[in-house]
């Protein structure tokens, strides 16, 4: 990030001197960018150069020379429409962006609009390095790429809260394609976070959507009985998206001759999971206990990936033996598949999400999938409810 063009936005706020420029960068713009005095005044000197900036007065200080009040030429506020205009070349200069953006709510939806698409694309880059990592089990690799992972997420949070409505929870493959198409129109990022991991977000308020996967063990029910416990008081309407196959993912083949759960402890297996946060490693988890296999029993079930395609991954590259996930991923990848249970995947919209324009938008789409029945090309899904309210709080009574 040129450090010219922070500056400019600074100076398209209103003109100022030098110590009130750093004193709004010490205080707004740490930790995503800094610069000493040093720094400033050699950049002041040089957009002043280039025509950018001009000298709009000087004002007496209370101590030294007086003060060279910087405002902004016409050349300068073109410079900054410009770099406002296109996608931030980091993380850093994203958070950049959107702190000047902030002040107009116009601006804030370009800004992020702009750069929903690059967001999308390194936080998935943090994602495989971090499977990656752990394929490799290189503590070093590891750590590094559980800290990058973490600090995407926190950056697509604070994107996500920009853009607008907020999806998290269960990654699903047909789910994130639809969401691409959508695209604009519907200008919704989703984090993938696990079934709890969307559950806890929209409970705090940071999700306006949770995609979930969760089968209550008690009464072999999806979704709702969580729903409930965890928003008692919450106002939300559960809609179907699919019905998919979820099972255990091995090489193209099966060399291994996995043929179930109990194959999991011959010890022969380099098994690889899910995160603790995601539907797909509790399914399997009551997968075992029905069997009588507690999890302990697995080598290397702390050894977890953050999303299908992932483990998909550490399959085919031969890094490890098998691991959970749905028929989908496996086939998209030319795997071999095991199946475990037929789920219900669900997404939970607060009311507000659910009568926005772009939920409407996201529901209309998912009842029009509804006729083609079977997947829309992803293997093992099945569409005879996706677009249905499956359930809603006592508070949407009216929407049941």
């Amino acid at each position: 990030m040129d450090p010219i063009d922070p500056l400019l936005a600074l100076l398209g706020r209103r003109p100022a001197h030098g110590y009130a420029l750093k004193a709004w960068i010490d205080r707004h713009l740490d930790p995503f960018w800094q610069l000493d005095f040093g720094q400033l005044y050699r950049v002041l000197r040089r957009a002043a150069a280039d025509g950018l900036v001009a000298v709009a007065r000087r004002e007496a200080s209370p101590r030294g020379p007086s003060r060279i009040v910087y405002r902004l030429t016409a050349d300068g506020r073109r410079r900054l429409a410009a770099w406002l205009a296109e996608p931030a070349r980091s993380d850093d200069e994203l958070m950049v962006k959107l702190a000047f953006a902030a002040g107009s709510g116009s601006r804030l939806r370009r800004v992020a609009q702009v750069n929903r698409d690059a967001v999308s694309a390194r936080s998935e880059v943090a994602r495989r390095t971090r499977g990656e990592a752990d394929a490799r089990a290189d503590p070093a690799a590891r750590f590094a790429g559980e800290a990058r992972r973490r600090r995407s997420d926190a950056t697509e949070a604070s994107f996500a809260a920009a853009h607008g409505l907020v999806l998290a929870g269960s990654d699903d493959p047909m789910l994130a394609q639809l969401l691409a198409q959508l695209g604009a129109e519907v200008g919704l990022p989703a984090r993938m976070l696990g079934s709890f991991g969307g559950l806890w977000a929209l409970q705090r308020g940071e999700a306006d959507i949770a995609a979930l996967h969760l089968c209550d063990v008690d009464g072999d029910e999806y979704n709702v009985p969580y729903l409930r416990r965890l928003l008692p008081e919450g106002d939300w309407v559960l809609v179907n998206v699919a019905w998919r196959e979820n099972g255990l993912i091995v090489a193209h083949g099966n060399p291994r001759g996995v043929r179930g759960v109990a194959d999991l402890v011959r010890g022969d297996l380099r098994f690889v999971n899910r995160t603790s946060e995601t539907g797909t490693r509790l399914l399997l988890l009551r997968s075992l206990r029905q069997a009588g296999i507690a999890a302990a029993a697995v080598a290397g079930w702390e050894h977890a990936v953050a999303t299908h395609a992932d483990v998909a991954r550490t399959v085919a590259s031969g890094a490890t033996d098998v691991g959970p996930g749905l028929r989908a991923a496996a086939r998209a990848a030319g795997l071999d598949f095991i199946p475990l249970a037929f789920e219900r995947y669900d997404i939970a919209f607060s009311r507000r999400a659910f009568e926005s324009k772009a939920g409407g938008r996201l529901v209309g789409e998912l009842r029009r999938l509804a006729s083609r029945r079977r997947g829309a090309g992803f293997a093992g899904y099945d569409l005879r409810e996706c677009g249905r309210i499956v359930a809603a709080s006592d508070l949407c009574g009216g929407l049941r």
